[in-house]
Protein backbone atom coordinates (compact mmCIF):
# COMPACT_ATOMS: atom_id res chain seq x y z
CA UNK A 1 0.00 0.00 0.00
CA UNK A 2 1.36 3.46 -0.68
CA UNK A 3 0.09 6.37 1.21
CA UNK A 4 -0.16 9.72 -0.75
CA UNK A 5 -0.65 13.00 0.56
CA UNK A 6 -1.51 16.10 -0.54
CA UNK A 7 1.13 19.00 -2.01
CA UNK A 8 3.71 16.53 -2.60
CA UNK A 9 5.42 15.09 -5.45
CA UNK A 10 3.61 12.21 -7.28
CA UNK A 11 7.55 10.63 -7.35
CA UNK A 12 7.53 10.78 -3.34
CA UNK A 13 5.53 8.51 -1.44
CA UNK A 14 4.04 9.48 1.36
CA UNK A 15 4.48 6.32 2.83
CA UNK A 16 4.81 2.75 1.96
CA UNK A 17 3.45 -0.55 4.08
CA UNK A 18 4.89 -3.58 3.77
CA UNK A 19 4.56 -6.86 6.21
CA UNK A 20 3.41 -4.70 8.82
CA UNK A 21 5.88 -2.16 8.56
CA UNK A 22 5.47 1.75 7.59
CA UNK A 23 8.20 3.04 5.82
CA UNK A 24 7.89 7.21 5.39
CA UNK A 25 9.29 9.53 2.61
CA UNK A 26 10.91 12.17 3.62
CA UNK A 27 8.60 14.61 5.19
CA UNK A 28 9.20 18.41 4.97
CA UNK A 29 6.60 21.29 6.91
CA UNK A 30 3.60 21.92 4.89
CA UNK A 31 4.62 25.50 4.93
CA UNK A 32 7.61 24.67 2.76
CA UNK A 33 5.52 23.18 0.24
CA UNK A 34 3.58 26.61 0.05
CA UNK A 35 6.50 28.87 -0.54
CA UNK A 36 5.93 30.45 2.81
CA UNK A 37 8.40 28.25 5.11
CA UNK A 38 8.06 29.06 8.87
CA UNK A 39 11.12 28.81 11.23
CA UNK A 40 12.20 25.64 12.33
CA UNK A 41 10.10 25.15 15.80
CA UNK A 42 7.56 25.87 13.61
CA UNK A 43 8.76 23.72 10.90
CA UNK A 44 9.85 20.73 13.72
CA UNK A 45 5.95 20.90 15.03
CA UNK A 46 4.45 20.95 11.43
CA UNK A 47 6.89 18.20 10.09
CA UNK A 48 5.92 15.76 13.51
CA UNK A 49 2.00 16.60 13.25
CA UNK A 50 2.23 15.57 9.65
CA UNK A 51 4.38 12.76 10.38
CA UNK A 52 1.42 11.58 12.72
CA UNK A 53 -1.13 12.29 9.90
CA UNK A 54 0.67 10.48 7.71
CA UNK A 55 1.23 7.15 10.12
CA UNK A 56 -2.19 6.78 10.99
CA UNK A 57 -3.43 7.25 7.00
CA UNK A 58 -0.85 3.72 6.66
CA UNK A 59 -2.37 2.14 9.77
CA UNK A 60 0.41 3.71 13.02
CA UNK A 61 0.91 5.88 14.85
CA UNK A 62 3.39 7.87 17.01
CA UNK A 63 3.33 5.46 19.51
CA UNK A 64 4.44 1.89 16.93
CA UNK A 65 7.35 4.42 15.70
CA UNK A 66 10.46 2.32 15.85
CA UNK A 67 12.96 4.67 14.23
CA UNK A 68 12.98 8.17 13.23
CA UNK A 69 15.42 9.83 10.98
CA UNK A 70 15.72 13.78 11.01
CA UNK A 71 17.83 16.01 8.32
CA UNK A 72 18.67 19.97 9.70
CA UNK A 73 20.03 22.26 7.47
CA UNK A 74 21.42 24.04 10.23
CA UNK A 75 23.21 21.64 13.37
CA UNK A 76 22.66 24.79 15.31
CA UNK A 77 18.76 23.83 15.05
CA UNK A 78 19.18 20.56 17.05
CA UNK A 79 18.33 21.98 20.40
CA UNK A 80 14.96 23.11 18.70
CA UNK A 81 14.72 19.62 17.31
CA UNK A 82 15.51 17.72 20.62
CA UNK A 83 12.68 20.05 21.96
CA UNK A 84 9.81 19.10 19.39
CA UNK A 85 11.11 15.57 19.38
CA UNK A 86 10.70 15.18 23.14
CA UNK A 87 6.82 17.22 23.07
CA UNK A 88 5.86 14.00 20.70
CA UNK A 89 7.64 11.44 22.12
CA UNK A 90 7.75 12.71 26.15
CA UNK A 91 8.70 8.42 27.16
CA UNK A 92 9.55 5.67 25.25
CA UNK A 93 11.16 7.45 22.32
CA UNK A 94 12.07 5.69 19.28
CA UNK A 95 15.85 4.76 18.06
CA UNK A 96 16.58 8.29 16.26
CA UNK A 97 19.07 9.99 14.01
CA UNK A 98 20.23 13.48 13.09
CA UNK A 99 22.34 14.52 10.77
CA UNK A 100 22.99 18.55 9.61
CA UNK A 101 23.28 19.15 5.53
CA UNK A 102 21.67 20.72 2.65
CA UNK A 103 18.49 19.70 2.33
CA UNK A 104 16.47 19.58 -1.37
CA UNK A 105 13.74 21.20 -0.63
CA UNK A 106 14.11 25.13 -1.06
CA UNK A 107 13.15 26.70 2.57
CA UNK A 108 13.22 23.75 4.65
CA UNK A 109 15.01 23.58 8.04
CA UNK A 110 14.40 20.42 8.91
CA UNK A 111 13.06 17.10 6.70
CA UNK A 112 12.08 14.00 8.66
CA UNK A 113 11.61 9.97 7.86
CA UNK A 114 10.40 7.12 9.79
CA UNK A 115 9.90 3.61 10.38
CA UNK A 116 6.84 2.16 12.30
CA UNK A 117 4.87 -1.01 13.12
CA UNK A 118 1.48 -1.00 11.24
CA UNK A 119 -1.82 -0.96 14.39
CA UNK A 120 -4.86 -0.76 13.13
CA UNK A 121 -6.48 -0.66 9.71
CA UNK A 122 -5.11 2.46 7.47
CA UNK A 123 -7.54 5.37 7.26
CA UNK A 124 -8.66 7.81 4.63
CA UNK A 125 -9.11 10.73 6.89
Amino acid sequence: MIVRLPGQLPAISGAVVHAGVIYTAGIVAPSVLTGAPAGIAEQATEVLDLLEDVLHRAGGELASVLRVEAYLADPADMQVWNGAFTAKWPSAPPARTTVALTLAAPGALIEVQAIAAVTHAPSSG
